[in-house]
């Protein structure tokens, strides 16, 4: 059996995503991908995409590191809050191996979610900064929660973010970012 998924432009997106804008997930050996979804993407967008991308992480107390990037330019920023935690469970020690690799990047891919056809594939070149602080930031969150540390569920992850977004602009979020 192949478990192998494959992303190629122009082909149905083999991942079921619910919703719409960006969705990062990592793999347990540290592979990192960014899924975005948005309804019929324009030409400028898919341009951007293909763009230089640039990131920061958004922090906000007692809370893990938000990922935020700048796509093609600051005109458009997205945000990928994960949840820690869940991405443990999901793929178990991908703290480490994300931070272990000699290089690191991000396959960013596109989809239209009105169609959920790939329009845009692009591998996004991480600076060494930002994976150590991503990582850093992250570390406490992993795992179960104890006296030294704090886990969200998903309801509560949810909320909080949503709290976040509520009080703040992304212009805001990402002037106010690292």
């Amino acid at each position: 059996m192949n478990d192998t998924i494959r992303f190629e432009e122009g082909q149905p997106c083999p991942i079921t995503i619910s919703g719409t804008g960006g969705g990062l997930s990592f793999s347990p050996n540290g592979d990192m991908l960014l899924i975005g979804m948005f309804p019929s993407p324009s030409k400028a967008q898919i341009e951007a995409w293909s763009g230089k991308w640039r990131a920061k992480l958004f922090e906000e107390s007692e809370f893990p590191s938000i990922p935020i990037f700048a796509v093609g330019s600051e005109d458009w920023i997205l945000e990928s809050p994960c949840n820690p935690s869940r991405l443990e469970k999901e793929a178990p020690g991908f703290c480490e191996a994300f931070y272990s690799k000699e290089e690191h990047f991000m396959v960013a891919v596109l989809v239209d979610s009105d169609t959920g056809v790939i329009q845009k594939i692009k591998t996004v070149p991480l600076e060494e900064l930002f994976v150590e602080r991503l990582v850093l930031s992250w570390n406490p969150f992993r795992g179960p929660a104890n006296n030294y540390n704090k886990a969200f569920s998903e309801e509560e992850f949810a909320g909080r973010i949503a709290e976040i977004f509520k009080t703040k602009s992304q212009r805001e979020i990402w002037n106010g970012s690292w």
